[in-house]
């Protein structure tokens, strides 16, 4: 049996790998999610994880840091809050503003989705965990360097670190 820790790590990795991915797909322009269902680390999951690590976010601050369109975020929150994940209330100190709070369940969903260790990860070794762990921080190392090398820096260095703190949250 392997490692959990082991598995964690590389669960956070195939996370990791799979949110740079996406970045650097739209960098480039890329369609290879076409078809796929959305994971739990894009759309409404990335506004869940978002509040997970930081509660009470603006819905602009939620669109700014996720990079999301306003248009998108606010239709991922109102959908939030019909699933009753999350709940928005008018700023006390600016009334222009809603505030996005995550409830109960809404962060009891985030944490369950986030520590989940996939069922494929049960084949390997601890040798072989440690072995994708390595190849995948190879990969994702080299999608950081593509999406840098783009000209939209300020997006990689926004992107790279809401993914790496969403990471070390939850699985290191």
């Amino acid at each position: 049996m392997p490692n959990l820790l082991k598995q964690k790590n590389a669960a956070g990795k195939l996370i990791e790998f799979g949110m740079v991915r996406h970045l650097a797909d739209n960098v480039a322009h890329r369609d290879s999610d076409k078809g796929e269902r959305q994971s739990m680390f894009q759309g409404q999951g990335k506004i869940l994880l978002a509040l997970a690590q930081t509660d009470g976010l603006s819905q602009k601050e939620l669109a700014t840091k996720l990079d999301l369109t306003a248009q998108s975020t606010a239709e991922f929150v109102n959908k939030l809050v019909k699933k009753h994940y999350v709940t928005k209330e008018k700023s006390v100190t600016d009334r222009r503003m809603t505030i996005i709070r995550l409830t109960d369940l809404g962060r009891q969903t985030a944490t369950d989705e986030s520590s989940k260790i996939p069922n494929f990860l049960n084949v390997l070794t601890d040798e072989e965990l440690d072995q994708l762990t390595n190849i995948l921080t190879k990969i994702n190392n080299s999608l950081y360097e593509e999406i840098d090398s783009s000209d939209q820096p300020s997006l990689f260095k926004k992107s790279q670190q809401v993914i790496k703190d969403h990471i070390r949250d939850w699985f290191l």
